[in-house]
């Protein structure tokens, strides 16, 4: 909307009067800040105008959006514009209101919100406040400009220094966002020296620091969550008040801080250098000033040149060309339109991030239930560190958080695609319906016609898809869970991502009472509740298996007609036929829960952190545990926002046990778009973990956890030494579970008294692919007809034990194709707990369908077939020939796992396609041989046992 400069003026010329008896149009001298030239009336009238500029005319004034500078057009030009406007100091100007001076927000003992601060209201702002805050009647035009200072020195005594550091404005812009104003953050470095973001110099796997990205997040725009996650809690969005201004100009005087005159307490020497005492932000991009985390060296980072056996072993030349980047998360950003506007069902996790983040509670610390760390031990002595337990820290770095950019999910559907392309559309659409599926299900909604497309992922904010595409790599977001209804969920009408999603205002969490909706409701426009069974809805299973329940046509090599349908992963269905099943609104299984019920939320959204249960409010935000901000004339503004601690508290960590991929992000940050720190919990280096450090330990907590191995008594017979090893899956569903490729499997060896080894099944070579007593690889790791088989009794070093789902397509060849699973060959992976043949609920014509039931397992006692309860185990007899171990000591059982093997990766690698070459070029620069790697030699270990060999019944040693 175009600003009527007659309007404007005439608000100045009425209320210069209120402000001084001076006709001059200057601003009042005493208030200047050194350094900058202030404007005159005109040229700050003709700023003042292109603030309030239409959204189209101010977003044609700007470059479009490019990967090198991904802001949104309307928010970069709105920013641009007043940083021109601070410059030349325009607030200042006679008609504004301004403090008396620099003052403490918040009070000593319950701390402060903002540090030292003078606030300026515009003409609109100061008649609203005269006229007693009346709510929802903020004019148009308004601006709300607060200066932040630094005290240097002892401040508060006479001859002490504030120095000015930022501005934090407010814009007051009701068409263009739900609440209406435009919020920034401006260091003085931006206006007075040009420093306006850290750089991003070409990325190099040779440059350790290149691989990392800085938080280049951009200080300010629309549903801006940083100012929104307190001020949502006020009315209006503002505490504007009239307590420290001076009373020509309304202020009540009724202080309840002391009041310092900035100007008095200046030196005379800043007047003549403005950068005085400013040395350690002047001139100084981010990255410089911001410490570096402690936890940064304890991750490594990829290699810088390509592991030489993982190219051998592909026989692809090496490259170490930089992979192509992800536009970085940080500006993935869809915000709540205006009141006026059709709302969007789906909102980028940004709007969910800083409410639910992990930044310590102003008046609590770190330590506060409201502050959403937990105590992880200390960084040195008396110097206690803490983990961010937060909903938003630990999900966006979980695998569903970072769904959208995993770069083995982009290789397997480009390869789909391209082996499908008469039917490459269907195909992508399909597979965003999980792993986008904000994006293709907001695309669905606005255009029931349209296909999600693969290219929308890379759509700049300006783009006509860009809302689709930043709402896709936002994964498996806040409001997909949030917003899923109660339709069907649990229902074969549910899986393969085809959920229903709630109205545009509705979410749904878990508690059903004392819920404070209204910041969220004047936030967002959406209203949280757990009223009645909508509780049930995210604490329940089924909403988990909507996606991780996927059955998906069968086709011919290179065909896009359906033959039938194959269960291509079915995790929440193997739980329901587990002793681990929950019955409850959803899930009505035989009239009764499993022997040991456990819901996925129990194991993947854990309640307690290192032993101890979890105690915590479900936001940080302002509630009434913050500062007191009683506002004179208005309602209390911790009304209805009193928050309570909720216990149980559910962490959102969501991960399993693929730490292959997780690596990827870890290793290499900045290809993925990712910050390896997070600015609300631990930008400045405080004593709060990295989230990616927490998710790698608590993924390797979670291995640990999956599995058992155990070793029987060795037995010699004859010229053999005979033993058992039995694997116990711990987990609720089967090991592996999930996407068909995954496996695990056995090493077993007899080691000598020095440890040497004698005799191995299972050992691999550095790039993961088993190899036999010679050190070739197996026959069965690359073979393309048949797979190692499943084995009871293994009696050679080339027979190894392979937990593991193989399939031939249509010409009889094993492949990796989701849509091209035509013959099963083998699933012998480890059952859970509990497991039916005859489990009646998923029964098709008196029997499991395919995907489901075990195969080629050839009458294993463990995979039973007659109704009977699976143990959840297998036992594999190992006959080993005496002659080959004559000096035997003990004998050493490991499980590793694998979540892309050998042959998967020789599969994608096998056509030259984009994200296929990018998988190839961060893949084979992994770091798997570093101390602190959690994949040492490409396999994650589960467990061990070690037992002596010469416990022997029999005679002969």
């Amino acid at each position: 909307m175009t600003i009527h400069s007659g309007k404007f003026v005439f608000l100045v010329l009425l209320l210069m009067g209120c402000r001084s008896p001076s006709p001059s149009s200057d601003p009042v001298p005493s208030d200047l800040e050194p350094g900058y030239t202030p404007g005159t009336a005109e040229e700050c009238r003709r700023l003042h105008a292109a603030l309030f500029e239409d959204a189209a005319t101010i977003t044609a004034s700007q470059p479009p959006a490019s990967f090198e500078a991904p802001h949104l057009p309307l928010e970069a030009g709105l920013n641009n514009r007043l940083r021109a406007f601070l410059e030349r100091q325009c607030y200042k100007l006679p008609g504004w209101s301004g403090e008396d001076g620099v003052h403490l927000t918040g009070t000593p003992t319950q701390g402060s919100s903002h540090g030292w601060v003078r606030v300026w209201y515009s003409p609109e702002v100061s008649a609203w406040l005269q006229r007693g805050r009346p709510e929802k009647e903020v004019p148009e035009q308004a601006i709300i400009i607060k200066e932040t200072f630094r005290p240097i020195g002892e401040a508060k005594e006479e001859g002490g220094v504030f120095k000015l550091v930022a501005w934090q404005p407010m814009i007051r812009r009701p068409q263009d966002s739900r609440d209406g104003w435009f919020w920034s953050d401006i260091a003085q470095d931006e206006v007075r020296h040009g420093v306006v973001a850290c750089s991003r110099p070409p990325m190099a796997w040779t440059s350790s620091e290149t691989l990392r990205l800085d938080n280049c997040r951009p200080f300010n725009g629309f549903g801006y969550q940083v100012c929104l996650r307190c001020h949502a809690s006020q009315r209006d969005f503002t505490f504007a008040q009239t307590t420290h201004l001076p009373a020509s100009t309304g202020g009540t005087r009724a202080r309840t801080q002391t009041i310092y005159d900035y100007r008095r307490v200046w030196r005379e020497a800043d007047a003549q250098n403005p950068d005085n005492h400013y040395d350690d932000y002047k001139n100084q991009p981010a990255s410089t000033y911001i410490a570096p985390h402690p936890d940064r060296d304890t991750i490594p980072l990829a290699l810088g040149g390509a592991n030489p056996e993982f190219v051998a072993q592909y026989g692809l030349p090496a490259d170490e060309s930089a992979p192509s980047e992800d536009i970085p998360r940080f500006f993935d950003h869809v915000f709540a339109k205006a009141p006026q506007q059709q709302p969007d069902t789906f909102l980028t996790s940004d709007q969910c991030w800083s409410c639910h983040s992990g930044v310590g509670h102003i008046a609590q610390g770190l330590a506060g239930a409201g502050s959403l760390l937990a105590r992880d031990g200390e960084l040195a002595e008396g110097t206690p560190r803490y983990a961010d337990v937060s909903s938003y820290g630990e999900w966006s770095v979980s695998m569903m958080g970072l769904a959208g950019r995993d770069p083995i999910f982009r290789a397997q559907r480009e390869w789909e695609a391209h082996h499908r392309e008469d039917c490459a559309d269907d195909i992508t659409d399909l597979c965003y319906s999980c792993h986008g599926a904000a994006g293709q299900r907001q695309l669905r909604l606005d255009a029931p016609s349209r296909k999600f497309d693969h290219a929308m992922v890379s759509a700049l904010a300006d783009a006509p898809d860009g809302k689709y595409g930043a709402l896709a790599r936002d994964g498996v977001s806040c409001s997909v869970c949030h917003q899923m209804s109660g339709k069907d969920l649990g229902t074969p009408a549910s899986y393969t991502g085809n959920w229903t999603p709630t109205a545009p205002d509705d979410v749904q969490g878990p508690f059903s009472a004392d819920v404070r909706a209204d910041p969220m409701k004047r936030a967002l426009g959406k209203t949280p509740s757990g009223e009645g069974d909508r509780s049930q809805v995210v604490k329940s299973s089924a909403l988990c298996g909507s996606c991780h329940v996927v059955k998906l046509p069968v086709r011919k090599v290179g065909s896009c007609t359906n033959e039938r349908f194959f269960f291509e992963q079915a995790t929440f269905l193997e739980w329901r036929n587990s002793s681990y099943r929950v019955n409850d609104a959803f899930v009505k299984d035989e009239g009764h829960a499993g022997a040991t019920p456990q819901r996925c939320q129990d194991c993947h959204m854990p309640k307690s952190f290192a032993g101890s249960p979890l105690k915590k409010k479900i936001a940080s935000i302002e509630d009434t545990d913050f500062p007191t901000a009683s506002i004179p004339g208005a309602p209390d503004v911790h009304m209805g926002v009193e928050l309570v601690e909720r216990t149980p508290y559910s962490r959102h960590q969501l991960n399993g046990i693929n730490l292959f991929a997780l690596s990827m992000f870890a290793q290499a940050p900045r290809v993925f778009g990712l910050a390896d720190y997070d600015y609300m919990s631990n930008q400045h280096g405080e004593p709060t973990r990295l989230q990616m450090k927490t998710a790698l330990l608590s993924g390797r907590a979670f291995a640990d956890a999956s599995a058992a191995v155990e070793i029987g008594v060795p037995t010699v017979n004859g010229d053999h030494l005979d033993f058992t090893v039995k694997v116990t899956n711990k987990a609720g569903h089967k090991l592996p579970s999930g996407v068909a490729f995954r496996r695990a499997f056995l090493e077993v060896s007899i080691e000598d008294d020095s440890g040497g080894t004698l005799w191995a099944s299972g050992r691999t070579n550095g790039a993961g692919a088993i190899i036999g007593h010679d050190g070739e690889v197996l026959a069965s790791e690359l073979d393309t007809l048949a797979p190692e088989p499943h084995h009871q009794v293994i009696t050679r070093e080339d027979e190894v034990q392979i937990y593991e789902e193989r399939i031939a397509d249509s010409n009889g060849k094993l492949t990796t194709s989701f849509l091209g699973l035509y013959q099963p060959l083998k699933d012998n992976r480890l059952l859970p707990t509990g497991w039916k043949s005859t489990f009646e609920p998923l029964l098709e014509n008196g029997k499991l369908p395919e995907g489901l039931a075990p195969h080629g397992v050839d009458g294993d006692p463990d995979y039973p077939a007659d109704g009977s309860a699976a143990c959840g185990c297998d036992v594999v007899t190992y006959h080993v020939p005496l002659s080959a171990i004559s000096q035997h000591a003990r004998v050493r059982a490991r499980l590793h796992y694998q979540a892309i093997p050998p042959y998967y990766l020789r599969d994608r690698f096998s056509v030259p396609l984009p994200d296929a070459r990018r998988l190839y070029q961060i893949a084979s620069h992994l770091d798997t041989t570093s101390a602190t790697s959690v994949i040492p030699g490409w396999k994650l270990p589960l467990t061990e046992a070690v037992r002596p060999s010469r416990e022997v019944s029999g005679a002969r040693r």
